[in-house]
């Protein structure tokens, strides 16, 4: 069996030239696993499978690079594998499990290999060097995990080498759909060998089936393709996954335990959604374009080149230098037969520069976008927080030219916007192989053409160095008019939600504003609120209140896609929101009188105490 399993030999060579492989130990070497075929003997309606647990060295880079000494389970006799292996069974099967613990010294708690769904969390205890055998009915159709640790931690807490004990555990329909093009993708993190106890995101190694970008799994599609992800989050961090060019139908979220499957009219269409720690969602999408585009968390610790074990060094490709952790690369074919459109001449035409603002965070600059007016452009002490707002019209064809200002190479990515690949603002990956869109040098510039087939809430935002870029101010919001419609900035108001500086932990920005900055309403007047979370690595938690009730809004727009009917409804004002998402909210204040927007943020759960409250003054 090859050790790589993803990448041909030809490709990764290409990418990462010729470097000699990293000195091995005498540790099982730890595999890749795509999560492509189950395990186990299917006979008779009865799954018999023997899982064993090992210690191993596991290689989330290249092959060739450094280990990580980690703990991960495998058949027995077969090779070791990161995540576990792939239990995939039809409903109504039996499942006949042994799990041995080959580990030292050490007793083994395993989680998830009963039936589906479970009230509780039945758990195995399997002492160092013993068997134990379960037998259970598989139960309802879902997307589950089976998972252990050897210090009875929850999984929000699991960062040790216990960490990749983790598997997938499937169980199909008797009817499942056949024409979908479908990938289980398992999340996983672990700890840096030296870390501190508990680590912070730049002391963790996050992976996608066992592997990080640029060496994660590339999916290859046609144009027109029916495409599910079955995404698993067995990781102790959460994760806001987006995909870029295409919005995703979210059919069916859950846990390790149980799922919820939303009927038709509940499943709404997202471009970034949040993932807890131990949670699952399964996605589909359909993409009707051709080209590179990619799939990946938009916590931007999580896709910082920082996290490789081994350093590499290629400035000229950001495609390599810029990222890694947990990101998938696509690649859509055109339907053959299919002509290609030639592109709409351009009807609007706007120039937007990228700037520093030095000294703004003490010792580091700010960055920012602004947009030219006329002919000249602004002075250059001109560097707004957030960038100007972009405002589009629905079906109008637009010119963007980028202008870098700064010292280093930009992307810009227009978060949300279905458009050309090319123009997808992912520097040496966005557009087609022979034809692929470059970063933006310094005193550089680039023409973005799009046309927006959507109103709605988007985000324009750098994509390359986002740990300090995205971080220090390069994004803005972007909003998407219907023909006719003009912004009335009185009720219609941008929400945006930043950082104050590539500080994990620096101020939180409303609108580029630090503190309590009071926000003025009317009662009885109807105003859409437009909320942005672009922190570069920040979950928020928001609240309305009134002393200390919670009050109500109606949902009408998430990630700049209107909601059907069915999803408009009144809900309470309160949200939990990753990074890159945005949700849009109609709200009526009742009466005059005082009101609290209160604001949480952190990295992990729980969140922490409120540390922003915005006074809500109603006249």
């Amino acid at each position: 069996m090859p050790r790589s399993s993803f990448a041909p030999l030809a490709f990764v060579c290409l990418l990462l030239g010729s470097s000699a492989a990293a000195p091995r130990t005498q540790q099982l070497e730890v595999l890749a696993n795509p999560n492509r075929n189950s395990a186990g003997v299917l006979a008779n309606g009865v799954l018999t499978i023997h899982l064993e647990a090992v210690a191993g060295l596991w290689h989330p880079d290249a092959d060739s690079g450094p280990g990580l000494s980690v703990l991960v389970f495998r058949e027995e006799g077969h090779l070791a594998q990161d995540p576990g292996p792939l239990i995939r069974v039809p409903e109504g099967t039996e499942i006949r499990a042994s799990i041995r613990n080959s580990l030292t010294a050490t007793t083994l708690i395993i989680h998830g290999l009963h039936t589906r769904p479970a009230e509780g969390d039945d758990t195995l205890q399997v002492a160092s060097g013993a068997v134990r055998e379960v037998r259970f009915a598989a139960g309802a159709p879902g997307s589950y995990f089976y998972w252990a640790t050897t210090s009875n931690s929850s999984i929000s807490r699991r960062l040790g080498p216990d960490s990749q004990l983790s598997g997938a555990f499937i169980v199909d329909p008797k009817s499942p759909d056949s024409r979908a093009k479908e990938r289980i993708l398992l999340i996983t993190v672990a700890q840096r060998p030296g870390a501190a106890a508990n680590p912070g995101d730049e002391d963790r190694i996050f992976a996608i089936n066992g592997k990080s970008w640029p060496y994660t799994e590339r999916l290859s599609y046609t144009a027109g393709d029916s495409i599910r992800f079955r995404l698993i989050n067995a990781s102790a961090a959460l994760h806001p996954m987006h995909l870029h060019g295409f919005y995703y139908r979210v059919e069916r979220r859950g846990n390790a335990e149980r799922e919820t499957r939303y009927p038709p009219e509940q499943q709404r269409l997202a471009v970034t959604e949040l993932m807890l720690q131990g949670t699952t969602m399964t996605l589909a999408w359909s993409p009707d374009r051709p080209g590179n585009w990619v799939f990946h968390c938009h916590m931007a610790a999580h896709i910082s080149s920082a996290l490789r074990l081994s350093p590499e060094s290629h400035p000229d490709n950001h495609l390599l230098e810029g990222m890694a952790g947990l990101i998938v690369g696509l690649r859509v074919e055109p339907r053959p037969g299919t002509p290609q459109a030639p592109p709409e001449p351009a009807r609007r035409q706007l120039r937007l520069l990228a700037r520093t603002a030095p000294g703004r965070y003490g010792s580091f600059p700010g960055l920012g976008f602004i947009l030219q007016q006329g002919t000249s452009e602004p002075a250059p002490d001109s560097v707004p927080l957030p960038g100007s707002p972009i405002l589009l019209t629905r079906g109008e064809p637009t010119a963007i030219t980028v202008v870098n200002r700064t010292s280093a190479p930009i992307s810009v990515h227009w978060h949300g916007i279905e458009l050309e690949s090319y123009f997808d603002g992912v520097g040496g990956w966005s557009g087609d192989p022979g034809h692929l869109a470059p970063a933006i040098a310094p005193n550089d510039s680039f023409v973005v053409r799009l046309t927006p087939r959507r109103a709605g809430t988007f985000i324009y935002h750098t994509h390359a160095d986002e740990l300090q870029q995205l971080a220090s101010g390069l994004y803005g919001p972007l909003i998407v008019l219907e023909p006719g419609q003009a912004l009335d900035t009185v009720t219609d108001r941008v929400m945006l939600l930043s950082r104050a500086g590539p500080s994990p932990d620096a101020p939180i920005l409303l609108n580029g504003i630090p503190g309590s900055v009071p926000l003025e309403f009317r009662a009885g007047v109807r105003y859409r609120l437009r909320f942005i979370n672009i922190a570069a690595s920040s979950p928020f938690s928001f609240r309305l209140v009134a002393d200390s009730t919670v009050l109500a809004w109606r949902a009408v727009g998430k990630d700049g896609y209107e909601l059907p009917p069915a999803q408009a409804v009144p809900v309470a004002a309160q949200l939990r929101m990753g990074a890159g998402e945005t949700y849009d909210f109609e709200f009526i204040p009742p009466v005059p009188g005082e009101l609290r927007l209160e604001l949480q943020a952190g990295r992990g759960l729980p969140l922490t105490p409120i540390l922003l409250t915005i006074p809500v003054h109603v006249h």
